[in-house]
């Protein structure tokens, strides 16, 4: 920005100097040389002009140079101009007033020159670096950030508000940061920008603009509005400004802003609207560029959306976009795009979309430092429930980890699974506990990892299609040799349901699981497995007198109502429930008999006990 005002300043510095030698009729050469030793003696900077310099009276007086160049050596800055032409209105300056009716810049080059140490911060992609080399890459990274800060706080707003310039005109602008070799490490193009009335009498200034940043995912900004400026206080009022950026996400984003900016800090507070597809949204948001955090905002929403990303600022956005990877499981987590973000952030949001999980009335508070994104507190409604939790994905070092902690109360169990497009439906409602921690490089490898504690208690739930006392009557009227004569309801309503739960290595293991009918308790163990949904599960179950109840062929006859039934269930989610679940009727049948063999020896040894004492 500064290299950008200087150049404008030079070109008010040259007409100036034309405006007093043209009674001495100097040429345009000697008009080049003193311009130049003027900008040599007021700031150091090297002026140059390597191709024509014209000066004409009619219909303005205006000055026209070609292949213009600038040094400014203490920045590390040069600026090259393909046509720079500045015009003043001739009959104010036959009155005795200077009114510079344009400033015109074409093919406008400012290159800066990165030493090396800032180069390498600059272009390094993290995720190639080990720990120690990102320890230093953070602490550069401050170190840079300071130092700037400190440089951008002496800067003063430039010449070109000061003169009340009719027009300003600046086309094919490139603004390009490079290391020692000239290699290009980052660009920003500002193809177009217009205004109108340059002034600092607080009158508003209309703009316009079309910048570019170019790369593998192109982002197009088109700027249109209006702002004033305060040369005393070096701050800018934006009235208006909305911005239409594309590339950026999958819909155009569309963002409107209004507030304040400090060129001397490079402060901004705007209040803000945005929209992007379904997503719409406002708030306040505060943009410091040398302190921490950078983005600091608080937002209500409508949806959460990519393009929250453009919030985070222009190097996140482009490394994310540029190293976002195919839609697989296994893609790499974007690690050097969170590295690159310093945001604090207050949320509210009235829909979060998780894959086949929907969050609505979110309320987060988010920090983001140095690949630390931490989420604490967060809530929200789901699937009729209301979840509380709090995360920590720290992406720091290329292993990155993810901790988080917290509790779902009153989920709709049917709304859950409906959800996941189970086979398995249900009605009731369950409460969640977890402490949950996993390490990984990749999506695939994070989930694979993720591993702790998960408590789950319910309230009222029937599974539908799962006939369990039906298979209980159907194994006891097997072993009574009697057929069943009624019918059973094809559901199965549970008194208690609940498991503890623990996950490890893609698998949740249930141990112990247990349930309670009206006649029936189960306890056992099993294992879902996460990725392929395959469940194996082994209970014993405890059958009380109440079954026959249902069907007189289920009466449990005083021999076996001690024994612990044993059920076995393989399957799917995705398959049909009912074929999950048997009961093993030969297992039972074996224990009858070894407890009838028992008894009958028993029987004998007492007789023989008895006859041994008579």
């Amino acid at each position: 920005m500064r290299a950008l005002l200087w150049t404008l300043g030079i070109a008010l510095l040259l007409i100036a100097v034309a405006i007093i030698a043209l009674p001495l009729l100097i040429d345009e050469k000697a008009l080049v040389a003193i311009a130049a030793r003027q900008v040599k003696e007021r700031s150091g900077i090297e002026l140059s002009v390597d191709g024509a310099a014209s000066l004409s009276l009619f219909p303005r007086l205006s000055l026209v140079s070609t292949e213009v160049r600038v040094e400014v050596p203490d920045q590390g800055s040069r600026i090259q101009a393909r046509r720079l032409a500045t015009g003043v209105a001739l009959l104010p300056l036959l009155r005795g007033t200077v009114e510079i009716d344009s400033v015109i810049v074409e093919g406008l080059r400012i290159e800066r020159r990165l030493d090396s140490e800032a180069a390498e911060a600059v272009a390094a992609d993290t995720t190639a670096l080990s720990n120690a080399e990102l320890d230093a890459y953070y602490a550069l990274r401050r170190r840079m950030r300071e130092s700037a800060g400190a440089e951008a706080a002496a800067s003063a707003l430039a010449a070109p508000l000061a003169f009340e310039v009719g027009e300003l005109a600046l086309t094919d602008i490139r603004v390009v940061s490079v290391d020692d070799a000239g290699e290009v490490l980052s660009e920003l193009q500002l193809r177009r920008l217009h205004s109108r009335d340059l002034n600092l009498d607080g009158r508003a200034m209309p703009l316009s603009a079309e910048i570019a940043i170019p790369g593998e995912a192109p982002v197009a900004i088109q700027l249109n509005g209006a702002f004033s400026a305060d040369l005393d206080a070096e701050t800018i009022a934006l009235k208006h400004l909305e911005a239409q950026i594309s590339g950026a996400t999958r819909e155009p984003l569309t963002l409107t802003v209004a507030g304040a900016v400090n060129l001397a800090t490079q402060v901004a507070d705007v209040e803000l609207a945005l929209r992007s597809g379904a997503l719409e949204g406002g708030g306040t948001l505060r943009y410091a560029r040398f302190e921490s955090p950078q983005i600091d905002a608080a937002l209500a929403l409508t949806e959460l959306n990519p393009a929250l990303l453009m919030l985070a600022g222009q190097e996140s956005a482009s490394a994310s976009a540029a190293g976002a990877a195919p839609d697989q499981s296994d893609s790499a987590l974007p690690l050097h795009a969170l590295r690159l973000i310093d945001t604090r952030a207050s949320l509210t949001i009235e829909q979060v979309v998780l894959g086949a999980h929907t969050l609505r009335d979110v309320d987060a508070r988010l920090r983001v430092l140095d690949g630390v994104a931490s989420l604490d507190p967060v809530s929200a409604a789901v699937h009729g429930g209301q979840i509380e939790f709090n995360a920590v994905f720290n992406g720091r070092y290329n292993q990155a980890s993810l901790r988080t902690a917290g509790g779902l109360r009153a989920l709709d169990v049917g709304r859950a699974m409906q959800a996941l497009e189970a086979q398995l439906a249900a009605t009731g409602t369950a409460n969640l506990a977890w402490t949950l921690e996993a390490r990984g490089a990749t999506r695939d490898a994070l989930t694979r990892s993720l591993a702790g504690p998960v408590s789950v208690t319910t309230q009222a739930v029937t599974l539908r299609k799962l006939a369990l006392e039906r298979l209980f009557c159907q194994g006891v009227a097997l072993v009574n040799r009697q057929p069943l004569s009624a019918e059973f309801p094809a559901d199965t309503a549970f008194e208690a349901l609940g498991a503890e739960i623990q996950l490890a290595d893609g698998i949740a293991r249930l141990d112990p699981f247990t349930a309670r009918l009206s006649a029936i308790d189960l306890r056992g163990d099993g294992a879902l497995d996460l990725n392929s949904q395959d469940l194996h599960a082994n209970f014993r179950a405890q059958l009380a007198a109440g079954l026959a109840e249902r069907d007189p062929a289920c009466r449990i006859n005083e021999r076996y109502a001690r024994l612990r039934w044993p059920v076995e269930c393989r399957g799917n989610l995705a398959e049909d429930p009912g074929s999950w679940c048997r009961v093993n009727v030969d297992e039972v049948i074996r224990d009858l008999a070894e407890n009838e063999v028992k008894r009958k020896i028993g029987q004998e040894a007492e007789k023989l006990l008895k006859k041994l004492f008579e």
